[in-house]
C-alpha cells in the first residue's frame, strides 16, 4: 500500500476513534430540561453498565431513581406529572408513554412512594386518578395461586421474568421444575448455597461425611457432581460467599475450604491454627477456636454517615438503612449518587433481606416477598415449611 493511502487510512481511523470516544463520553452524563405547567424540571441521566441513574430536580427538591434497562437510548423522560400543595411535592416521570415507577413525594424531608401515602391527601388521590398512564392496581399486593408443587404455592406475577428457586427436602424447585437430588428426605441441608446461576449442595446420601457436591444450573435444570479429594464432615457450615466463591468450615476436621464452582475446584485454604475471615470488605486472619463456634462472615457496612440507624446494608448503588420501629423496621434507601436523600421503602418485619438491583427479597412466616420501584411489595410464593425450618433457602435469578 502506498504511503499516501496509509496516511488516509490512519486519518480515517483516528476520526472514527474520536467519534467513538465522544459517543462513549456522552453516554455517561447528559442534562436536559422539561417544563410542566410553568415549572422547570431539570433532568440528569447518568449511564451505567446495567442501569440509568436519573435525577429530576425541581426548584425545591431532587428526585433520584434508576432504570435497570441499558438498551433504552437517551433522554428517557418524556414528560413529568407534578403535584404541589402546602404539605407535599410529588413528581411522576413518564418513560415510553407509561409510568415506570410510582409517583414520588416529599413529605417532611423524606421521599415516599405514592402508594405509601394513599388516603392521606384527598387532593393528591384525586389528581393521580386523572393520570391516564398511571395504574394503581399495579401496586396492589394480592395472592392468586397459579400452581402448587409439593408444599409450595406460586403466586400469579406479571412482568417478573426471573428464575424462582426454593429448596425442598429432596432437592430443589425452580419455577415449574422439580429437581430431586437425594434418595431420602433431608431436613437439615444447611451445607448449601446459591452462587450466580448455580445451586450447590452437599451430597447428603452418605452417613457421616461426604466428598462431593451437587451443582444445579437453575436456568436449565442440568445437574452435575463436583468431587472433592477430601472427606468433609456434615458438621460443617458455610461461612459466606465472596467473589462467587463459597467458604466452608469443617468443625470436626478444622479445615476451611474454598469452593470455586466456575473452575470446579475445592481447596483447603486454612493452616494448622488459622483460617481466613472476611469482614468489612477485607480479609483477616482468625484463630480456629473462633471458627469452631460457627462464626459467619460479616457483610454489614460500617459507615459513619448513618450512625442514627440500627442496621446498614450496602449494594453496588445503594445504602439500605434499617430503623427499629416497635417489632418491625422502617427501611430507607439512599442512592450513592446523593447520600443526603432518604427514601422510605416500606415497613419490614426482618433484617435478613437480599438485595439485587432495585429489587429486595425476604421471607416472613410462610411467604416469600419481593419489592421493586416498579411494582411495590408483592408475594412470590407461600410455603408452609418456611416458618418452621430455617434451612429452607430461596433464590431469585
Amino acid at each position: 500500500m502506498k504511503t499516501k493511502n496509509k496516511l488516509v487510512l490512519l486519518i480515517i481511523l483516528l476520526i472514527l476513534l474520536i467519534i467513538i470516544c465522544r459517543s462513549m463520553f456522552s453516554l455517561s452524563d447528559i442534562n436536559y430540561t422539561l417544563y410542566v405547567d410553568g415549572n422547570e424540571i431539570r433532568v440528569k441521566e447518568i449511564y451505567n453498565v446495567d442501569n440509568y441513574y436519573i435525577e429530576l430536580k425541581t426548584k425545591n427538591h431532587v428526585y433520584p431513581f434508576r432504570i435497570y434497562d441499558n438498551n433504552k437510548g437517551r433522554k428517557l423522560v418524556e414528560n413529568v406529572y407534578m403535584f404541589e400543595d402546602s404539605n407535599l411535592e410529588c413528581v411522576l416521570p413518564i418513560i415510553d408513554n407509561k409510568s415506570y415507577i410510582d409517583m414520588m413525594c416529599y413529605s417532611d424531608g423524606i421521599l415516599y412512594n405514592y402508594y405509601n401515602l394513599i388516603g392521606d391527601n384527598e387532593r393528591l388521590d384525586e389528581y393521580i386518578s386523572t393520570i391516564e398512564e398511571y395504574d394503581i392496581n399495579v401496586f396492589k399486593n394480592e395472592f392468586n395461586q397459579i400452581k402448587n408443587i409439593q408444599t409450595t404455592k406460586f403466586n400469579r406475577l406479571y412482568n417478573f421474568n426471573k428464575y424462582i428457586s426454593i429448596t425442598t427436602y429432596q432437592g430443589l424447585i425452580v419455577n415449574n421444575l422439580e429437581i430431586n437430588l437425594f434418595n431420602k428426605d433431608i431436613y437439615n441441608n444447611k451445607i448449601s448455597e446459591f452462587v450466580d446461576k448455580y445451586y450447590i449442595v452437599a451430597d447428603y446420601d452418605n452417613t457421616h461425611s461426604f466428598n462431593s457436591f451437587y451443582i444445579v444450573d437453575i436456568t436449565n435444570g442440568e445437574t452435575k457432581k463436583l468431587k472433592s479429594k477430601y472427606d468433609i464432615s456434615y458438621d460443617s457450615y458455610i461461612e459466606g460467599v465472596v467473589d462467587n466463591k463459597i467458604y466452608l468450615y469443617d468443625t470436626d476436621n478444622e479445615n476451611q475450604y474454598e469452593l470455586d464452582v466456575f473452575n470446579n475446584t475445592i481447596d483447603i485454604i486454612s493452616n494448622n491454627n488459622y483460617i481466613r475471615y472476611y469482614t468489612n470488605k477485607k480479609w483477616e486472619k482468625m484463630n480456629k477456636v473462633k471458627a469452631n463456634k460457627e462464626l459467619y462472615f460479616n457483610f454489614q457496612t460500617l459507615d459513619n454517615n448513618f450512625t442514627n440507624y440500627d442496621y446498614v446494608k450496602e449494594t453496588d448503588y445503594y445504602y439500605y438503612l434499617f430503623k427499629k420501629n416497635g417489632i418491625s423496621y422502617k427501611l430507607y434507601r439512599v442512592d450513592k449518587n446523593d447520600i443526603n436523600i432518604n427514601k422510605f421503602i416500606l415497613d419490614v418485619p426482618v433484617t435478613n433481606i437480599a438485595f439485587k438491583d432495585d429489587y429486595l427479597y425476604y421471607t416472613y412466616k410462610n411467604r416469600l416477598f419481593y419489592y421493586s420501584d416498579q411494582t411495590g411489595l408483592k408475594i412470590i410464593l407461600e410455603n408452609s415449611e418456611l416458618q418452621f425450618n430455617d434451612t429452607i433457602k430461596y433464590y431469585i435469578y
